[in-house]
């Protein structure tokens, strides 16, 4: 995990801003990153990032993702904000990179819009293995998102890109969906 100098040195403004008793930021991927302050004494109910510019922690489930990310602190007039990219690493898969930046920048922020997310499992070859949560779990217009939203964006990337479904829309009780009764 890295986190800028400009990143750091924005998060503890932000936390000087709301008074004292702040550990630093919490960092959660759930379609897209999002980041929140962490009081000091909610601290131990997540994991801490070694970072040495500022205190950085994550929940379990989001803790692999959060150890390879970049924070980072973009001003640009009006629309200056945090950007959390994953950090590249010598010998990283460069598409399954570049797949992981198009699910966190352009996609997920779209689904989230309907209350939904998309996770990247893995990606072997041209495989790229997803699953879908929130709203998106169980809807009727999944394979549509899947296969004209998702898998064509991809598809810029390389014409061979297959996204694979490994989501159980049937479970769980969603409004959208119900299996067909025969």
């Amino acid at each position: 995990m890295k986190i800028t100098e400009k990143a750091a040195s924005k998060v503890k403004e932000i936390m000087e801003a709301h008074g004292s008793g702040f550990a630093g930021i919490l960092v959660t991927f759930e379609g897209g990153y999002k980041l929140d302050l962490v009081k000091e004494e909610d601290a131990a109910n997540f994991a801490r990032i070694d970072s040495p510019l500022v205190g950085v922690y994550s929940t379990p489930e989001h803790l692999a993702r959060a150890e390879a990310a970049l924070i980072d602190y973009i001003e640009e007039g009006p629309s200056s904000g945090f950007k959390v990219t994953r950090e590249r690493k010598e010998g990283d898969n460069l598409l399954a990179t570049q797949i992981q930046e198009i699910i966190d920048t352009e996609i997920n922020p779209a689904v989230a819009m309907h209350g939904g997310h998309i996770t990247v499992l893995d990606v072997e070859d041209k495989k790229v293995f997803v699953q879908m949560g929130g709203g998106c779990a169980g809807c009727g217009m999944a394979d549509v998102t899947l296969k004209s939203g998702v898998q064509a964006r991809l598809q810029q990337l390389d014409p061979d890109i297959e996204v694979v479904d490994t989501t159980d829309h049937a479970s769980g009780a969603n409004p959208y969906y119900a299996p067909s009764k025969k």
